[in-house]
């Protein structure tokens, strides 16, 4: 009989981080003789059929049962109360409270209810794993040990063509364009990439553009405080935010604009700077949290936000023949650590096979 690992995630959402994880392991321990479900609370409609509601658990299962960790849920009671299970709890971090505070109080509760319920579940579980250095200095703080499994750069969800339409707008004109991929949440401090961008596009190259790409549900407020930004700066022409895309939406933004962007200043890990660096797009980013662990040598850190500066540089990463040349190389060695043959051996080592 086959031995069951399953894993348990509040929310299967299309393009993210946390989910892509989730789907590739599933799919990584049948490939190597495991039976694997998925529990969730809530599914997106894209992945109908591949997950159970987590009611569905059996709370007397001894399976090995997965939590993936990032905010309070009613998934953390049913784990921490599967006595019989052997239980792994993998730590992809909490975004601190105060960045959503006067955004959307739900969220903060969300935020808080994770930090407090965090320690008891540790008590009981089997196998920390944290997808970071700087995720494991979190579970350290609060007197556990945790294995570190970085997230999995799975480049077979780009056997796709890139959009055509998408292709030819960014080509158009020899425009410079700054991509960006997250959700529009205050931790990612959006406002300083449109206030770098602000310094590119007026100050050094009007031929430029900036594309946002993700959503805004839940931090409505912030998104609108963004979007008057952008007017009140004069780059309501310059600058597109650009919601949800399909993968083959994606790729065309990853291949055909000249830099990556970010500034944010909380990140567990941040798997679109490997996305990037994947499809040679250079990268530039602030040094905070995991983004240190994520970047390191593939890309450009930065720790001051002196948005003039910024704007410069990414004229020069732009326009840099020789500079964009040395980024694309050393991205790619970068993600290269990331491959799904380092990420399947560390998974199964961890998970005891």
């Amino acid at each position: 009989m086959k031995q069951k690992i399953n894993q348990l995630v509040h929310t299967l959402s299309y393009g993210d981080a946390i989910s892509g994880e989730v789907i590739a392991i599933k799919r990584i321990l049948e490939e190597n003789g495991y039976e694997s479900d998925i529990y969730s609370i809530n599914t997106h409609p894209k992945y109908k059929g591949l997950t159970k509601n987590y009611k569905e658990l059996s709370q007397d299962t001894k399976d090995k049962i997965i939590l993936h960790y990032s905010l309070g849920s009613d998934l953390n009671r049913v784990y921490e109360n599967l006595d019989s299970a052997q239980r792994v709890l993998i730590y992809h971090n909490i975004t601190p409270a105060k960045f959503f505070e006067g955004v959307n109080p739900r969220i903060v509760n969300d935020i808080e209810s994770g930090f407090k319920e965090l320690p008891e579940l540790l008590k009981k579980t089997d196998l920390i794993i944290s997808d970071s250095d700087y995720n494991a200095s979190d579970i350290k703080k609060l007197g556990f040990d945790s294995k570190v499994l970085p997230l999995l750069y799975d480049n077979k969800k780009w056997n796709i063509e890139e959009n055509q339409g998408i292709k030819n707008i960014l080509r158009k004109n020899g425009t410079i364009n700054i991509l960006h991929t997250g959700r529009l949440a205050p931790n990612k401090c959006i406002e300083d990439i449109i206030k770098s961008f602000y310094f590119l596009h007026h100050k050094i190259e009007k031929n430029s553009k900036l594309y946002l790409i993700g959503i805004d549900i839940d931090t409505e407020i912030y998104s609108f405080m963004l979007k008057d930004l952008v007017n009140a700066l004069n780059l309501k022409d310059s600058v597109y935010f650009c919601g949800s895309v399909a993968d083959s939406e994606l790729k065309a933004f990853y291949k055909n604009s000249h830099v990556y962007l970010c500034m944010s200043e909380h990140e567990g890990f941040c798997v679109p700077i490997l996305e990037a660096m994947n499809f040679s797009l250079p990268v530039v980013s602030y040094e905070s949290s995991a983004l240190k662990d994520t970047v390191g040598n593939g890309g450009i850190l930065i720790n001051e936000k002196k948005h003039e500066y910024i704007g410069e540089l990414l004229y020069k990463v732009a326009t840099d023949k020789i500079i964009r040349e040395e980024m694309i190389t050393a991205g790619h060695k970068r993600v290269e650590e990331f491959n799904e043959d380092n990420f399947t051996r560390n998974l199964l080592n961890l998970l005891g096979k």
